[in-house]
């Protein structure tokens, strides 16, 4: 968007900078429109020189009270009426020698030398005139078409703002987006992670249990037969594994006469015939056990 102010615009467009400096304090700073409204309405003060009458002042060309007065007696000064001798005539205006255009004073052509690099100047006796009515219809087009352009310059810049605050805003969007979904493929990875653990444990926990429920039985050599008698203390008694169940009867018989039967308490089993001739562990009597003597 362009940084030009309002009142390079209308010095640009060929308004004295005075005058333009003086239409902006007339109307307060209202504006560019306004400001060029009281310059075309106040033609007369076009041809003021810079310095010259503020607003309210003595208009530009008017004679002053000495001046009329004395023309009003009679004693006329050719000096005051402004008459002059051929050849005595004065700069009125200023040309740019390079680009041909006028201007009021020297420091009108300093700030056109400034902002176009043009430095040829010379003095001219042709008066800046004000402007006509069509050149007041030009000026005023113009400044329509100054204020259009800068109008969709601004709405220009106002949707470019707008795309660039839209896109801003969506990438904030997406990078909140993306960082909760890092955050909730994190939290997946970490649940995943606890779980594989757990389930490692457990595997080497069954291992654990596997490998020791697989370890080969103790093997014993010996058996702790308890024997129950029908009356009197339990009789216990140390045997070999290897011991058939017909060495137990035998031990039994030296402690109880006459005849008797052997027999598991829990199931009840009655211990004998083809069963005297099995080993203490064939009977499963290894390597503790609790018979009961039958009479």
């Amino acid at each position: 968007m362009s940084t030009k102010s309002d009142k390079d615009t209308l010095i640009e467009m060929g308004f004295p900078p005075d005058k333009v400096a003086r239409a902006f304090q007339a109307t307060k700073g209202a504006g560019l429109q306004p400001a060029m409204d009281w310059i075309l309405s106040h033609p007369g003060d076009l041809d003021e020189p810079a310095g010259g009458q503020s607003l309210g002042g003595q208009p530009s060309g008017e004679a002053s009270g000495s001046e009329a007065t004395a023309s009003s007696s009679g004693n006329r000064d050719p000096n005051l009426d402004g008459e002059i001798q051929d050849g005595e005539q004065t700069a009125q205006s200023l040309i740019c020698n390079d680009c041909q255009k006028m201007f009021r004073d020297g420091a009108a052509a300093e700030r056109h030398a400034s902002r176009s690099g043009h430095v040829n100047f010379s003095e001219s006796t042709t008066p800046i005139k004000p402007l006509t009515e069509e050149e007041k219809v030009a000026k005023r087009e113009e400044l329509k078409r100054i204020l259009a352009e800068k109008k969709e310059s601004r709405l220009l810049q106002e949707k470019e703002e707008e795309k660039l605050r839209e896109k801003k805003e969506k990438e904030e969007e997406r990078l909140a987006k993306a960082k909760i979904k890092a955050q909730i493929e994190a939290d997946k990875k970490e649940r995943a992670k606890k779980r594989e653990a757990a389930k490692q444990a457990a595997l080497e926990e069954q291992q654990k249990e596997t490998a020791a429920s697989s370890v080969a039985p103790k093997e014993y050599t010996e058996t702790r037969l308890q024997i129950r008698q029908p009356s009197g203390a339990p009789i216990t008694h140390t045997f070999q594994a290897t011991d058939t169940l017909e060495v137990v009867y035998e031990f039994v018989g030296q402690k109880v006469p006459g005849s008797f039967k052997l027999m598991t308490t829990f199931p009840r089993k009655i211990l004998d015939g083809a069963e005297r001739s099995k080993t203490l562990k064939e009977l499963s009597l290894v390597p503790s056990a609790v018979l009961v003597v039958s009479t």
